[in-house]
């Protein structure tokens, strides 16, 4: 994909032409929200901690921004700063001497009493759980040896843990045009930002024809520095424009007036988008699936980029299956050949229509054997891979 865009890019840079890079659109299309700093949790904001990914992911978000820096033993690790008015004071911790934590201090240091820190490698492992996840990075330093050094972690952290494919979800933020070069020596990512915040005089012009040249496809400004030219000065070169950090709704409307084609935010969550006049991309639609040589209508969520289906609605295919919740035990017990009647109360189906999820923290078993299948709560309603409950029920060779 990276190789074609530049191609692309190329072509359209010889030709004098601008390139309408939305064309490849990738998380920018389904993602007008970005959650800054992880985005908020339990109403605490830029935590950067694990139940903020969690939280964000189950609110719906899929795209994530994440702060950067390394601890005094040269971790990298999900932070703002080390500094005692900074992140110390919102993550009310104390200050002590020194200021930079090493690696174990770090770790053991709760936010905000309770959340829980986390370093560059529990990052990727989320994103490994979670493989819908864009991860984009504010990694603040500007100067080249650092700046690798960040970068190159990230991909030794990724080929260390097997799962390379993990950088194709990484968007680097660079700060200046030196720093796209800098990153692409050590990885060639597929999506990149600019962000503007430390360019105090820029040429919109100028940044547009770079990113163009680049194959950059998406500026971030500050909301302070957007005007109606200056977004028609990005659009017109094809590229996607972004501002932060918006937690006001009328804000988002205004700037969405100005054609800015999403933010980021501490609090404004994806269901709250019909009230800017947007759409959360989480639907469930109907669809005819068959199995063997019967069809049948069922509800379908993408998640993981794959279908999701209610339990209940399979638990009547074929010979059907009952369901027996063992909350004790955390076990969902599947027996072939029995009617399904309901789960009962147990999972706290609160049908919000917010599509609140999670994974679920039991094991599911099917005629006394334990399967693969793992559960997402959907506003407490359990939501099964279709594809693997095929194969589970019979119906997939």
């Amino acid at each position: 994909m990276f190789g074609k865009r530049m191609t692309a890019v190329m072509l359209a840079t010889m030709l004098g032409t601008a390139l309408p890079l939305t064309a490849y659109g990738g998380w920018q299309q389904e993602n007008p929200l970005i959650a800054h700093a992880l985005g908020e949790v339990d109403g605490k904001i830029e935590t950067n901690s694990k139940e903020a990914f969690l939280a964000s992911w189950g609110n719906g978000f899929r795209a994530l921004e994440i702060d950067f820096t390394y601890t005094s033993d040269g971790v990298l690790v999900a932070r703002h700063d080390f500094e005692e008015d900074g992140t110390y004071y919102r993550l009310e911790q104390d200050a002590t001497e020194p200021l930079v934590m090493d690696k174990d201090t770090y770790q053991n240091s709760k936010i905000i009493y309770e959340q829980t820190p986390i370093t560059a490698v529990d990052v990727l492992g989320l994103m490994a759980q979670y493989p819908d996840v864009y991860l984009i990075t504010d990694t603040k330093e500007t100067d080249k040896e650092t700046v690798q050094k960040q970068f190159g972690d990230l991909k030794k952290i990724a080929e260390a843990m097997e799962q390379p494919q993990i950088l194709e979800r990484i968007v680097p933020q660079i700060y200046h045009e030196e720093m796209y070069d800098w990153v692409q020596e050590i990885y060639p990512f597929q999506e990149w930002i600019y962000t503007l915040y430390l360019n105090n005089a820029p040429d919109y012009t100028q940044i547009a024809d770079f990113c163009v040249t680049k194959g950059i496809g998406t500026v971030t400004i500050h909301k302070d520095r957007v005007t109606q030219e200056v977004v028609d000065t990005l659009h017109g070169k094809g590229i996607i424009v972004y501002a932060h950090t918006i937690n006001r709704y009328k804000q988002f409307e205004e700037l969405l007036a100005m054609g800015v084609d999403g933010i980021y935010t501490d609090r404004i969550k994806p269901y709250e988008l019909k009230w800017v006049g947007l759409s959360d991309n989480r639907q469930v639609v109907e669809k005819t699936v068959t199995f063997g040589e019967k069809s049948y209508p069922l509800d379908t969520l993408e998640i993981f980029n794959e279908d999701y289906v209610p339990l209940r609605q399979l638990a009547k295919i074929g010979k059907g299956f009952s369901a027996q919740f063992d909350g004790e035990n955390k076990t969902l017990n599947l027996a072939s050949g029995k009617a399904f009647t309901s789960l009962g109360n147990e999972l706290l189906l609160d049908h919000s229509g917010k599509r609140i999820m999670e994974k679920a923290d039991f094991r599911v078993f099917y005629d006394g054997k334990e399967t693969k299948i793992y559960p997402i709560l959907v506003d407490g309603e359990v939501y099964v891979s279709l594809g693997q409950m095929k194969e589970l029920l019979g119906f997939v060779a």
